[in-house]
């Protein structure tokens, strides 16, 4: 998340320690827990409670992120091994809006500070700079 997301729904927003002109994004990570652990995570979004506050949730301010589909193979060891998912054993590594995607084995999230010009309420007014992003 790079924006806050505030609505009547989250009253807090889905990140709400993120600022549109810092740079970052927040990563939020959600270690193994139940399912019912992670919906009460999930109903605390709408109340103005810490949605953040429980033992299995991290949050990180981050510029970029690469994220690595893998399955475990093996027993558990110190250094677990990992196997990077192939579709071509029928395994769809991404999950985008309920559709399985099959596609490249990593996804790259990086920010572009400065790269569209944003027009709202607290929006800071920068110079007529023009940003570039090279990683097209």
């Amino acid at each position: 998340m790079a924006i806050p997301c505030l609505c009547s729904m989250a009253p807090r927003g889905l990140a709400p320690n993120t600022r549109l002109n810092n740079g970052s994004m927040a990563l939020i990570v959600v270690q193994n827990t139940s399912r019912s652990e992670f919906i009460k995570h999930l109903k605390r979004y709408a109340s103005v409670k810490n949605q953040f506050n429980f033992p299995f949730v991290e949050t990180y301010a981050v510029q970029e992120l690469k994220v690595q589909p893998r399955t475990k193979i093996g027993h558990e060891t110190e250094e677990n091994v990992y196997l990077h998912a192939i579709s071509a054993e029928g395994n769809y590594p991404w999950n985008i809006d309920g559709d399985l995607m099959e596609g490249a084995s990593e996804v790259h999230v990086r920010v572009h500070p400065q790269l569209i010009n944003l027009y709202g309420v607290s929006i800071d007014e920068l110079d007529d700079s023009k940003a570039m992003c090279s990683c097209l």
